[in-house]
């Protein structure tokens, strides 16, 4: 009996909405195809801390001191990127502090609304760990089609 119900309760539904197909405005599409910021650098490594599940050691997010020049015109992002001091009564120890280097850090940024990223050739994912030793390109598709081809560079990475 509930099965019925239930088909009965899915054939009002469907039968009894309406969908508007006229009347509404057009809204204009997102074209901008920017960088706007640096989200986020931080490094990642595995704790000292483990599950209890799993057994295995959790992820430890160490956040990196950023500055960033952001060129629209040029579609260039150029950050200074600062590690912090290592804190021996912490996860970030000295040891771990010399395994962070340009080579394996995660960079986030924010687009601009609707717009989508790609990685350009063996340019690294934003958010994923990866090599910073080089400019890396990325084409930012905005919602309407436009795109634009931007180089993100880190120019410093100060310890």
């Amino acid at each position: 009996m509930k099965k019925y119900s239930y088909l009965f309760f899915i054939f009002i539904l469907t039968t009894l909405t309406s969908c508007l197909k006229s009347g509404l405005e057009n809204l204009p599409e997102f074209e901008d195809n920017d960088i706007t910021a640096v989200r986020k650098v931080e490094y990642r490594f595995k704790g000292t801390t483990s599950s209890g599940v799993s057994g295995e050691a959790y992820l430890v997010y160490q956040a990196l001191g950023h500055k960033e020049q952001l060129d629209t015109e040029a579609k260039t992002l150029n950050i200074q990127v600062t590690v912090p001091k290592a804190d021996d009564a912490s996860e970030f120890t000295t040891a771990k502090r010399n395994e962070c280097t340009v080579n394996n850090i995660a960079i986030m940024v924010s687009i601009e609304t609707a717009a989508r990223l790609t990685p350009i050739g063996d340019s690294p994912k934003l958010g994923v760990p990866g090599d910073w030793s080089k400019p890396n390109k990325y084409l930012i598709t905005a919602a309407n089609g436009n795109t634009a081809e931007w180089t993100i560079t880190v120019t410093s990475f100060t310890k």
